[in-house]
């Protein structure tokens, strides 16, 4: 996706992120990038998912040697087979939201 179509800007990340699918499912991945409203997701699996799909997921941070975690549900917007998949968030508790902005503010 071009940078200048973009409305938040990234950060970098190597956090890893637990995607739930359908409370059957959980696979490990690792956040390549993030912002407040997305993120792209390096995943290693032979999980069938394709774009539109939803799943929740769970982001364990630690900043200020406090250990917290984001929870909240995205969906798939892109597959970049054999590297990962692009995500937005499309739902997200307060106490989430509030330690995504802090991380992304570190």
């Amino acid at each position: 996706m071009d940078s200048n179509r973009r409305k938040n800007n990234r950060i970098r990340s190597n956090l890893p992120i637990e995607i739930q699918i359908d409370k059957q499912i959980t696979i490990s991945g690792e956040l390549k990038d993030l912002s407040p409203k997305s993120a792209f997701i390096k995943v290693n699996n032979s999980v069938y998912m394709q774009v539109n799909d939803e799943f929740n997921f769970t982001i364990n941070t630690a900043f200020n040697d406090i250990t917290d975690q984001v929870r909240g549900k995205a969906r798939i917007s892109r597959i970049k087979k054999g590297e990962g998949i692009a995500v937005f968030f499309t739902q997200m508790d307060e106490n989430s939201s509030n330690s995504l902005k802090q991380m992304l503010q570190t």
